[in-house]
């Protein structure tokens, strides 16, 4: 039986820094997991194109137990320069993405940028407030370093390329893993139970559709707004705070709350003038009475007044420009999913998207762990449950602070953005880093 993660092939045997991230990553895997017995499935059928999707795919076909037994049914990864999904890849995300499709993290970041993959690494995280000064101009506070120090870390923390690229390069190196396509929107159980490779298919729901497999889907409690751009650097050149190789966290207080900004180095093959990325996110209670528009017009005013002071241009914002109100995930970890199914993106959403991110790393784990124990006969919702748990106690705490706490969040910033970022900020380093 496969127990273990395989990496690139027994010709190229991994060595230094990736075979310390694989021996780490199958650790983890080893730690959320009880049994070691035979799936209780002959197939699977994935309903979903994004990461999870393709991490769990890709995990169960490169394993003996489930190989020409996986099928995918979403319709084509859509391409497009426009920013409508995230573009902060932690680099513990990419462990898990890498595990999962055997790969080593030059291999997949080559297959992302189309060639070499220099420019789009942080190896330092730093903060400050952010505030509009007497003439207009953004100005800030303080800055302090809450995770990679003063020099950076060997580590890298974070990875800042396009959603979409991320999933285009994942079906490139998924191709030769004998995967069935259907190239549909999954509509329904019985659609997807006809496309199976098997006589007792598990059948997944990756999709934003909750009712997809007939699961109870509640209305949300609150929303998140974001606005987000890729930069080029102006004719004056980059201004501090910002820095080369590092991400840099703007937070804006404004009408009892705070905008939380997020601005880091960036590649993409289809802008390749851009060099940084900005986006302002901000969470709101669906009960309360919300001007969409005003607020992503004000979000997207700081998001390029901020650009401007850190010394950096919108980069074709007609084309490039994302705005968009999402619904945050509830507070609790879900209960299990209906025998025969798996809510995968119920599972392994940890809390309000856009903001702390952490999606395609709850993404990524998702994913791998789902499959590792789909593949060995464990429960992959207990599974996702406990792998996730640190990653939504630290979602939930980042909301407390920023909607609740504003004011306090705002001096202790004032104060010492080492302090103020402590816990469970610069904590959840050994969270967001590579773990090697």
């Amino acid at each position: 039986m496969n127990i273990g993660l395989a990496f690139e092939t027994p010709a190229a045997p991994l060595s230094g820094v990736d075979l310390t991230r694989q021996r780490r990553t199958q650790r983890l895997v080893d730690s959320h997991l009880r049994r070691r017995g035979r799936p209780d499935h002959d197939s699977v059928v994935v309903a979903g194109n994004g990461i999870g999707a393709l991490s769990f795919a890709a995990r169960l076909a490169r394993s003996p137990e489930f190989a020409g037994r996986v099928t995918v049914v979403a319709p084509p990864i859509a391409e497009s320069r426009r920013l409508i999904n995230g573009v902060s890849l932690r680099g513990r995300a990419a462990d898990y993405i890498c595990a999962a499709l055997g790969v080593t993290h030059a291999r997949l970041l080559s297959e992302i940028c189309g060639g070499e993959a220099g420019g789009l690494t942080a190896n330092r995280q730093t903060a400050a407030m952010a505030y509009a000064g007497a003439g207009g101009a953004w100005q800030f506070t303080r800055p302090g370093a809450w995770q990679g120090g003063a020099a950076g870390s060997a580590r890298p923390i974070v990875y800042g390329t396009r959603n979409s690229r991320i999933t285009g390069a994942m079906w490139s190196l998924m191709t030769e893993l004998g995967i069935r396509y259907v190239p549909e929107k999954a509509e329904s159980a019985d659609q997807l139970r006809a496309m199976a490779a098997g006589s007792a298919p598990l059948l997944v729901n990756a999709t934003v559709n909750g009712r997809l497999l007939g699961a109870a889907a509640p209305p949300p409690t609150r929303m998140v707004l974001a606005t987000q751009v890729p930069f080029t650097v102006a004719a004056g050149g980059l201004r501090r705070p910002a820095e080369p190789q590092t991400a840099f966290a703007p937070l804006v207080r404004r009408d009892g709350a705070v905008d939380v900004g997020y601005f880091t180095p960036f590649r993409d093959p289809a802008s390749p003038q851009a060099t940084w990325y900005g986006i302002i996110a901000r969470v709101v209670d669906t009960a309360a009475r919300v001007d969409k528009d005003s607020e992503l017009s004000t979000m997207t005013d700081e998001l390029y007044g901020i650009g401007a002071a850190l010394g950096l241009e919108p980069h074709d914002p007609e084309e490039t420009l994302g705005r968009a109100m999402v619904p945050a995930s509830p507070v609790r970890a879900p209960g299990p999913s209906a025998p025969g199914t798996l809510e995968l993106k119920r599972a392994y959403s940890v809390g309000a998207p856009c903001y702390y991110a952490d999606g395609m790393i709850s993404a990524g784990l998702g994913g791998l762990l789902a499959a590792e124990a789909v593949i060995r006969g464990d429960d992959p919702d207990r599974a996702i449950r406990h792998a996730t748990r640190a990653l939504r106690w630290h979602n939930y705490l980042w909301w407390l602070e920023t909607t609740r706490i504003p004011l306090a969040t705002d001096l202790l910033m004032r104060l010492n953005v080492n302090l103020a970022m402590a816990y469970p900020h610069s904590a959840g380093f050994r969270l967001w880093a590579a773990s090697a």
